[in-house]
C-alpha cells in the first residue's frame, strides 16, 4: 500500500554542550552526537533506549525502534516510539520478551498472548547535519512530536551516553552537568542542549515582506481542553471571565476550537518568529494555527513554512524500515534540500 508523508523542516538552534547561560557550542555537535545515540542505541535492548524513568509524569514515554545512517551524506533517520495508551486512531504495540527485546508489531485487534506489549506510534525523524535541519514525517498512522524528539535526544546525552573525554556530575537541583578539564587544567561544566525550531522563509524573503505591509491582524487558533487542566488553561479562564455561553465544563463537551484577533502592524522578521515559534506541526487544514489578517483574507502561517511529500510502498509493514525510508528521502534529498541550501548561500553573502 502507497503510504503519503508529509514533511517538516526545523531548524537546529542548539544541537551540544554549553556553558551555563552561554551560546558557545563547546563540544559534541550533530554527528557527534547522533553518532553517539545510534552506538548507544545498538548496545541495548529497545525496552531499555528511554533516557528517563518511565514512571517520570511530566515526559512522555519514548522509545528508539532504530537508528540508520548514510555513509554517503552523514544523514541519520530515525524512528521513535512513543508510548500511548490512548489515541485518537488505531494503536500499535510492541512486545517484549523477559529481556526486553522486540518481538512483534501487534495491532489492537490481536491478541498479545500474554507477553508484555508496549502500545504507541513510530515517529519518524531525518537528521541532516549537512544544512543544520531536522525534518519530522508524518504518516496517516505515524505521529510528530518535536518536543518529545528534543528531550529524548538531550535526554540521551544527558542521561545515558558517556561522552568522551567527558564526566557527569548532578547538581543540589538534580540537573546533570558534562564536566571536564580544559587546556588550562580548569573544570568545565556544562549542559548538553537541543533546540529546534520550525523552519520558514528566509526573512529577506520579498513573499515576508510583501505580507508585513499588508498585516493588520494577527489570528491565534487553538483546540483547548475544557475538562482537563493543561498548559493551555488561559484559553478557558478568558471565556470564563467574558460569559461566553456554552463554553462551561457543564456542557460534556471535551474540547472547543478558539480563536483570538489581535490588531498588530508586525514587521517581516517579526512574522518570521511568530510563524517559527507558534506555527504547528501539523497537516494543512488542520483547525491549531497562527495566521496574518490583511484586506484580502487570512495568511495562514503553514503556508510560509518550508514543508514537503513523499510517498512511499509500505510493503503490508505498520512500521517503516529507517534505511529504506532513507533510500527514499534520499532519492527526492537534493529537491528537498534546494532552497535550504540557497538560504544558507544567501546568508554566508550577507554575513547574517
Amino acid at each position: 500500500m502507497i503510504q503519503n508523508g508529509y514533511l517538516n523542516f526545523f531548524n537546529i538552534n542548539e544541537c551540544g554542550m554549553y556553558r551555563y547561560g552561554g551560546s558557545v557550542n563547546q563540544g559534541c555537535d550533530i554527528s557527534t552526537s547522533f553518532d553517539l545515540i545510534k552506538g548507544w542505541i545498538e548496545s541495548r535492548e529497545f525496552n531499555d533506549t528511554i533516557p528517563w524513568d518511565p514512571k517520570q509524569k511530566t515526559k512522555t514515554n519514548c522509545y528508539c525502534h532504530e537508528v540508520h545512517k548514510d555513509t554517503d551524506t552523514g544523514d541519520y533517520l530515525l524512528v521513535l516510539w512513543k508510548s500511548e495508551a490512548q489515541s485518537s486512531g488505531p494503536l500499535l504495540g510492541i512486545s517484549i520478551d523477559a529481556n526486553g527485546k522486540k518481538q512483534n508489531i501487534i495491532k489492537q485487534s490481536q491478541g498479545t498472548e500474554g507477553k508484555p506489549v508496549i502500545w504507541g506510534s513510530a515517529c519518524y525523524y531525518w537528521v541532516i547535519p549537512e544544512v543544520n535541519c531536522v525534518v519530522s514525517i508524518k504518516f496517516e498512522n505515524s505521529k510528530c512530536d518535536s518536543a518529545m524528539f528534543q528531550d529524548w535526544v538531550a535526554g540521551c546525552i544527558n542521561h545515558r551516553i558517556d561522552v568522551p573525554g567527558t564526566r557527569k556530575i548532578e547538581t543540589e537541583k538534580k540537573i546533570t552537568r558534562i564536566s571536564f578539564t580544559d587546556e588550562n587544567g580548569d573544570e568545565c561544566k556544562l549542559l548538553y542542549k537541543f533546540d529546534l525550531s520550525l523552519k520558514s522563509l528566509d526573512t529577506s524573503s520579498a513573499k515576508l515582506g510583501e505580507l508585513s505591509r499588508k498585516v493588520t491582524h494577527i489570528i491565534r487558533r487553538e483546540t483547548v481542553s475544557l475538562k482537563v487542566v493543561d498548559a493551555r488553561a488561559e484559553w478557558v479562564k478568558i471565556f470564563a471571565g467574558l460569559g461566553v455561553p456554552y463554553t462551561s465544563h457543564r456542557d460534556n463537551k471535551r474540547k472547543r476550537d478558539v480563536e483570538i484577533k489581535v490588531e498588530a502592524k508586525p514587521t517581516s522578521t517579526e512574522i518570521k518568529d511568530i510563524i517559527e515559534k507558534y506555527s504547528k506541526e501539523t497537516k494543512p487544514g488542520a483547525w491549531s494555527n497562527v495566521g496574518f489578517l490583511t484586506d484580502t483574507g487570512i495568511a495562514w502561517a503553514n503556508s510560509y513554512r518550508l514543508t514537503e511529500t513523499l510517498s512511499i510502498e509500505d510493503n503490508g509493514e505498520s512500521i517503516l524500515d529507517a534505511e529504506v525510508l532513507y533510500k527514499t528521502v534520499k532519492a527526492n534529498r537534493d529537491r528537498y534540500l534546494s532552497p535550504i541550501k540557497r538560504d544558507l548561500m544567501k546568508a554566508q553573502k550577507t554575513g547574517t
